[in-house]
């Protein structure tokens, strides 16, 4: 079983919640997403990287 880390479980929810403000993926969307978690683009860097092994469970 994989275990889903904390960080980007944080950044999944973040992102969906920053949706009730932007619903689509714009300037203001990205812009209100860096606000709210500075290290989004890590964070997902890192679950993109673990997609696969994720979705394939």
């Amino acid at each position: 079983m994989l275990v889903f880390p904390r960080q980007r479980l944080d950044n999944v929810i973040l992102h969906e919640l920053c949706h009730i403000a932007e619903h689509n993926h714009n300037e203001h969307f990205w812009r209100l997403l860096t606000q709210v978690m500075p290290n989004w683009k890590e964070v997902k860097a890192r679950l993109d990287g673990m997609a696969e092994l994720y979705l394939n469970e």
